[in-house]
């Protein structure tokens, strides 16, 4: 590994980490000159057109600006290769690396979920004037828009009363989303913003990463995901979410429309993380990494449930300045 890429690189190394990963490997490079991140990936044709679409986004994001990681180039001028590594293709990248301690490894505050809801807004407000064919074109089940993908995965999870529970929500997510999905405002949204992938440094938000589920969809959605991160472990999760709520809305103002399909966007990304990671357990046990969230997933979805629709929609609506529905 040092040798290919101190040779497509021209790096003088000190030395490699590997970290965890999902579905593909990353390594932290120590070199004489800084750190940077190195990304392989089993190699498909499909997933080599994504991920120079996901480059192209990180160059968008990163120019001028260090907030995100940037990729770098081989010693060639491309940002992409595929390189046989032990006799396997791999697609193969170099991103920089940012310095940060992420959001899940440190204290929780008002604060740092202010700054987070901020940072999401400002970056999906530079997103709306920015288009990528390749990740419009992406149809990816982790998309909150394609929930109904993952349903599959139910029969992978072991208890009948916890299939019972996820396929009760894909059922209120046929009959309240998917009907008003086309109506909805879209860009492209980094679609993953959990507690392992937000950096934080003196307390507030500075930089996010892992752009690996980029989709064009629902701005709302992105919102979603954030909201659902950063409560599922907390003990009155709604209480957390409306902080990221907020904080987003005071840079990026929500729609009505939006605000009435976001109890059941919460509720099916923790389905999606919950089915996901039955999945990833049946087909691959020693990959820990994913599936360590299901159990902050479950508790969340558990309290969801027990939550009336209506309570947490007008929750949204007071916190926003909407005024408030009836139940009919």
């Amino acid at each position: 590994m040092n040798k290919i890429i101190e040779e497509n690189f021209n790096f003088k190394i000190i030395s490699i980490e590997k970290l965890n990963g999902y579905e593909n490997e990353n390594y932290l490079v120590n070199t004489t000159d800084n750190k940077y991140i190195f990304k392989k990936y089993s190699y498909s044709v499909d997933l080599e057109s994504i991920i120079h679409g996901e480059n192209e986004v990180l160059l968008f994001l990163s120019k001028n600006n260090n907030k995100f990681p940037s990729p770098i180039k081989f010693v060639d001028g491309v940002y992409l290769k595929t390189l046989e590594i032990d006799k396997e293709i791999f697609i193969c990248r170099m991103l920089s690396f940012l310095d940060g301690k992420m959001l899940g490894s440190v204290k929780n505050t008002k604060e740092i979920f202010e700054s987070l809801g901020t940072f999401l807004a400002k970056m999906n407000r530079r997103l709306q004037s920015y288009n990528n064919i390749i990740i419009e074109g992406r149809i990816w089940n982790w998309d909150l828009q394609y929930f109904h993908l993952n349903k599959k995965y139910i029969n992978d999870l072991n208890l009948e009363n916890d299939k019972i529970l996820v396929n009760y929500f894909y059922i209120q997510f046929e009959e309240h989303v998917s009907p008003v999905i086309s109506s909805l405002r879209k860009s492209i949204i980094h679609s993953d913003a959990n507690e392992w992938n937000v950096l934080i440094i003196n307390g507030k938000v500075s930089s996010i990463i892992d752009f690996g589920d980029l989709v064009y969809s629902p701005l709302i959605n992105e919102v979603a995901i954030a909201m659902t991160y950063a409560s599922y472990d907390k003990e009155n999760p709604l209480d957390w979410a409306v902080i990221i709520l907020e904080s987003y809305n005071n840079v990026l103002p929500i729609l009505e429309n939006e605000i009435k399909i976001l109890y059941y966007l919460i509720a099916a990304r923790l389905c999606v993380s919950i089915c996901n990671g039955a999945h990833s357990k049946k087909i691959n046990p020693e990959n820990v990494y994913a599936f360590s969230s299901d159990q902050s997933a479950w508790k969340m979805l558990k309290k969801w449930r027990n939550l009336n629709p209506l309570f947490v929609e007008n929750t949204f609506r007071k916190t926003l300045g909407y005024s408030l529905v009836n139940d009919k």
